[in-house]
């Protein structure tokens, strides 16, 4: 079993990565088709990501904690002050 969480977790990681090149490549795009196109493409990629996780989250196969409220609080507040660079 563990070839075949292995394979999904190859999937998962490039879904991820061909989620950033996409998102790159909308902001990069230099004309308004070509960013429609990418941005539908994007679009497809989270959709895939998203089924490989629940699908790997489904088997055990990724696990996650609840974040704790204190910690979610505390993220809000330093990213809400920080300045955008």
């Amino acid at each position: 079993m563990r070839k075949d969480e292995d394979l999904i977790n190859d999937c998962l990681v490039s879904e991820k990565q061909l989620c950033s090149t996409l998102s790159t490549a909308v902001t990069e795009a230099a004309t308004p088709n070509v960013r429609n196109e990418f941005q539908q493409t994007l679009s497809n990629c989270f959709c895939t990501q998203d089924e490989v996780y629940k699908e790997m989250t489904k088997k055990g196969w990724y696990k996650t904690e609840a974040a704790q409220q204190n910690k979610i609080s505390e993220a809000k507040t330093k990213y809400a002050n920080k300045p955008m660079q």
